[in-house]
């Protein structure tokens, strides 16, 4: 017996093959109608379902600002259609947080910080340094020059007075030939030039270290909360649910610094204290708990991502200089 053959002008789907007798094809849900569109109707599907009121996009974004915790908690629990998806919202905010410091802030410029990097088969030590001291009478006797005797063994990575940067001492040179090559060329730019490498570089690569970021967060809240399932049954414990807290999180603290960059006024100055409300409330109200659990394993998620954060700040750093 062959198979059924549709009529001549029956609705076929252009992308599946499908009957579509509506609108919409049942069986893949692209429409039927596949005319070109006109150009008014080109850009109401280009902005309209984004920019409109009653979109997901404003939905999800009062939510998010009104609402600590509220659209974790939304998804957790299986209510998902009114709002943009965690990772979709965190990619928008991310993107519209590093175009506001391109726009916004002025490129870094060097001031002869110094980073050191310890490794025990080499010793660097600073410059000879004088000091005084007073004795019982009162007079002053100047003591011996220091060697940094308290400094340990290290390999040294230093801005200079001339903003250049000097690794190691010593006639032998610690770097590959690769990188001594790019160390040289950052040396020879004048010094508008190396604030506005290290600054592009920074921003560069900055999405890529909040990448990183973020599941370490969530691997942080995963450690603080560990056990006690049985007596808080609603709070997450597998670490994807940690995830769409630290993305939600995240997401906040990206709209919230991007508006601060923007603004620039008082209005960036009433954001402190809302964001700091913010953090404990949408933690109240995802973990629950006593406040002072709360509030230790709060500190010990902030110390532990201050560290973190700290170390992608001077691989950005580092990578802005070294990376091409």
């Amino acid at each position: 017996m062959s198979a059924a053959v549709p009529p001549a002008d029956a609705n076929i789907c252009r992308n599946c093959g499908a009957l579509a007798p509506d609108t919409f094809c049942p069986s893949c849900g692209q429409e039927t109608d596949t005319r070109l569109p006109t150009l008014r109707k080109f850009m109401h599907d280009a902005t309209g379902r984004l920019i409109s009121f009653d979109s997901r996009l404003w939905r999800t974004l009062y939510a998010l600002v009104a609402k600590p915790g509220f659209l974790t908690r939304e998804y957790l629990d299986g209510r998902r259609r009114r709002y943009l998806r965690p990772t979709r919202l965190y990619l928008v905010m991310s993107v519209l947080l590093f175009a506001a410091l391109r726009l916004e802030v002025p490129p870094l410029y060097s001031n002869g910080q110094s980073f050191v990097f310890f490794d025990s088969d080499k010793a660097v030590l600073p410059p000879a340094t004088k000091s005084t001291e007073k004795d019982r009478s009162g007079n002053v006797t100047e003591r011996p020059p220091s060697r940094g005797s308290a400094v340990e063994p290290g390999f040294n990575i230093t801005l200079d007075n001339d903003h250049n940067i000097v690794v190691g001492e010593g006639s032998k040179d610690p770097l590959p030939k690769v990188l001594r090559e790019r160390v040289d060329h950052f040396n020879a730019q004048s010094n508008t030039e190396k604030g506005e490498q290290i600054s592009a570089g920074m921003l560069r690569y900055g999405p890529y270290a909040m990448f990183v970021l973020l599941p370490a967060y969530a691997w942080l809240q995963q450690i603080a909360y560990l056990g006690r399932a049985r007596r808080y049954p609603g709070r997450p414990h597998k670490y994807v649910e940690h995830l769409v807290y630290a993305a939600h999180i995240h997401t906040f603290l990206f709209l919230a610094a991007a508006v601060a960059i923007v603004l620039d006024s008082w209005i960036g100055w009433l954001l402190g204290p809302w964001v700091v409300y913010y953090l404990y409330r949408a933690k109240q109200t995802i973990y629950r708990g006593s406040r002072v659990g709360g509030m230790v394993r709060g500190f010990f998620v902030l110390v532990a991502y201050a560290i973190l954060f700290l170390l992608a700040t001077v691989a950005l750093f580092v990578a802005a200089i070294l990376v091409r």
